[in-house]
Formats: C-alpha cells, structure tokens, sequence
C-alpha cells in the first residue's frame, strides 16, 4: 500500500512539473514575439529616420518601455507559476 502512495505522490509531482515547464514555454514564446515585435518597430523607427530624431519623447524609448513592461509581466506570471508549482508539491 505504501507503494502505490508513493507512486502516486511520484506522477502529481511529475504532473506539477510538466505543468510548470508547459507554463514557461507559453511565457517563453510570448517574450520571444515581444522581442521580435520590438525589433520590427526599431527597424521601421530606423527606416522611417524618426530615429535620428532630437525630440524630447523619442519613440525608440516608448519601444524600450513596452519591451521592459512585457518582460517585467513574464517575469511576474512566472514566478506564480513557479510558487504553483512548489505548492503543489
């Protein structure tokens, strides 16, 4: 009987951490399109020549700040993820 709790315990705790791991692919995939999207604006900031621009607000920062902000979120949804998972177990 004790065995078969363990094995139980054993594939919940598997079950846990395919879950946690599933979680950061998804978060993975959401900064790689981030990255990507901010690469596109600076490139079109760049071919627009509004990057040269002397402008107190500068639109490469704005880019700058949105890929900070989506980062920060990621970061955030993962660590949940992670205290999920350590709950879990």
């Amino acid at each position: 009987m004790d065995e078969i709790e363990e094995i139980v315990r054993r594939i919940g705790r598997q079950q846990g951490e395919n879950a946690y791991y599933r979680n950061c692919y998804v978060l993975l995939k959401q900064l790689q399109d981030a990255v990507g999207q901010a690469a596109e604006d600076l490139l079109r900031l760049h071919q627009s020549g509004a990057f040269l621009s002397s402008d107190d607000f500068h639109p490469a920062s704005q880019i700058a700040d949105d890929l900070r902000h989506s980062i920060h979120d990621l970061m955030c949804q993962e660590r949940k993820a992670q205290l999920a998972w350590e709950e879990f177990c």
